[in-house]
């Protein structure tokens, strides 16, 4: 049987989407991914047994057909397009669409082969939207038209055969929500790491010197809405109080949050104390995790952020790093459940800083921790657990 990926990105740019391609590809499936190409690679490629077949294209235009999909959808035509030729080509017995608004897209494309969609849901896309400065702020809002996916999602879930979501709690989110759906075609896929890659990297405690201080890790996009403020003025808390402390923070700044984020780190405060690297390749992510002393999810608690655990989380727990995090529900059962870390109340500066200073104080806490959260990582939430009920779904279609 072939399967069909559909992800309107680069493959390389999700390990979510790079994992389940994987997995089933080595369950024994024939996988071919369509994607985009932004003019690094070749039109078409095998890599690992998996077939990967590129539509070239600007990224630039690619986020304005993105971005205007509401309003105009040439996006969803272009991909509707792309999807009945890959279909035919390739001979794809079942389509397996990434994110909730593919789902028009792919609708689209099945019209003549009705071959059977799986929807991936990354996230809570109506919830996550509301949340994206670049989607909220006059005049864009007014094209994006962010509001609207409220109440297309229930249209676009109806589309699929089958949906994979991020958590248990988002799977009974959206069963609560509506009625036509099916808990036994709900499939729970967690943003879990690939265990031989990630522990197949080299681990360099010379990477970066941060001599005498206890240093904190921040590792993914940097935005309002995933708690990069709040956990400044923590460290503003914590230095005025004397601490020896830095934050180590990795990953691209959203561009309607940079202004905010640039201006923060000019108070003299944060000199020297704030050390922001817009990318690093994930094979250096283990070398800085196990430089660090605790490692950060900061993210600001809504609907979407209650979806699901970023793969951020279950990387801190493989090094054996105790975490502090949000209280998001999927994140707050992993943190009680496995006693990997600490919760704090979002947004609230006060108690995040409460929190990193009984871990600078507290040496056995974190190491007792860091210990639990890897075994939970190797035992419980890796993709060798959970490929069993993605391998289980598909079995099922067939």
């Amino acid at each position: 049987m072939t399967i069909g990926i559909i992800v309107d990105n680069e493959f390389y740019g999700d390990p979510r989407v790079n994992n389940e391609a994987k997995i089933l590809h080595k369950s024994g499936f024939n996988v071919v991914v369509l994607c985009f190409n932004f003019g690094k690679f070749p039109a078409t490629e095998k890599v690992e047994g998996i077939e990967i077949v590129r539509i070239s294209i600007s990224k630039k235009k690619k986020n304005l057909l993105f971005g205007t999909m509401n309003t105009c959808p040439v996006y969803h035509w272009l991909w509707a397009k792309h999807i009945e030729k890959f279909i035919e080509k390739y001979s794809i017995d079942i389509l397996h669409v990434n994110d909730l608004y593919m789902a028009r897209s792919a609708k689209m494309g099945t019209k003549t082969h009705k071959t059977p969609i799986v929807l991936d849901l990354h996230e809570n896309y109506p919830a996550a939207i509301l949340s994206y400065n670049w989607a909220t702020r006059f005049p864009a809002r007014l094209i994006v038209r962010p509001q609207k996916w409220e109440r297309l999602e229930k249209k676009y879930l109806s589309y699929a055969d089958r949906l994979i979501v991020l958590s248990d709690t988002y799977k009974d989110d959206l069963l609560n929500k509506y009625s036509f759906l099916k808990s036994e075609n709900i499939t729970v896929y967690s943003n879990v790491p690939d265990l031989d890659e990630l522990l197949s990297y080299p681990v360099d405690l010379t990477i970066f010197d941060k001599g005498d201080n206890f240093l904190l890790f921040y590792f993914g996009g940097i935005s309002e809405r995933r708690g990069i403020f709040t956990t400044l003025e923590a460290l503003k808390i914590l230095l005025k109080k004397g601490l020896v402390i830095k934050l180590l923070v990795i990953g691209p700044v959203d561009k309607a949050d940079k202004p905010l984020f640039d201006a923060c780190l000019q108070n003299n405060i944060f000199k020297d104390k704030v050390i922001h690297y817009p990318w690093k390749d994930i094979s250096l992510f283990p070398s800085y995790v196990s430089i660090s002393d605790v490692c950060l999810s900061p993210i600001v608690k809504n609907d979407q952020h209650e979806s699901g655990v970023a793969n951020k989380i279950f990387q801190y727990m493989l090094f054996e790093r105790p975490i502090i995090v949000s209280d998001c529900k999927p994140q707050v059962k992993i943190v009680e459940e496995g006693k990997c870390g600490l919760v704090f109340q979002s947004e609230n500066a006060e108690n995040l800083a409460e929190k990193i200073r009984y871990l600078v104080t507290n040496k056995n806490s974190r190491e007792e921790m860091g210990k639990k959260g890897k075994s939970e990582v190797i035992n419980k939430y890796n993709t060798e657990i959970f490929a069993q009920a993605l391998i289980k779904m598909y079995k099922k279609i067939l």
